[in-house]
């Protein structure tokens, strides 16, 4: 279950479960973005950077603004079953 909304572009190594990069991103070569955490719309995430999980990044140079809810995973179910069954 991982939400990548339009106009980003994402040149990751790896991308867990559970992931949302916003609208107009763009994640950097080689980068790892661990299971459960959020991209915000328009981040810029470096090459080579690690995106921990239950972690929230934004901005350019992307940076870890927040922590996510340990309920992220459930969250996540549930808004991607909602966006394919619209």
């Amino acid at each position: 279950h991982v939400m990548i909304e339009e106009d980003s572009v994402v040149s990751a190594a790896n991308i867990g479960s559970f992931v949302h990069v916003g609208k107009n991103c763009v994640i950097g070569r080689r980068s790892i973005l661990k299971d459960c955490c959020y991209i915000e719309d328009d981040t810029v995430v470096p090459p080579e950077t690690v995106v921990l999980p239950f972690s929230r990044f934004s901005g350019n140079p992307g940076r870890q603004i927040g922590e996510l809810p340990e309920s992220t995973q459930d969250i996540m179910l549930d808004l991607t079953k909602s966006y394919y069954q619209h």
